[in-house]
């Protein structure tokens, strides 16, 4: 019995994107200028860099994002009790 793994797994759906390009739609919306991205063929996921450059979302740029999001919170509470 052969078990595949998830990255040698034949998907139709990533020969589509890698022929025709990623279909990137907004995912999740960390600050006003960083957002998430992913796409809506293959499911890849993107974010923006610190350079403002379109990087694969990894782990730690996913706890980045996090962190980001939650200061953006406190600050604009912060800023609207004020």
């Amino acid at each position: 019995m052969r078990i595949k793994s998830k990255k040698s797994a034949f998907s139709l759906a990533r020969i589509l994107c890698f022929v025709f390009g990623h279909r990137f739609r907004v995912s999740r919306e960390v600050t006003a200028h960083i957002k998430e991205y992913r796409c809506t063929c293959c499911r890849a996921e993107v974010t923006l860099d610190d350079e403002g450059h379109i990087t694969s979302l990894t782990s730690q740029l996913k706890e980045i994002n996090d962190t980001l999001t939650d200061l953006h919170k406190k600050k604009r509470h912060s800023s609207s009790a004020a």
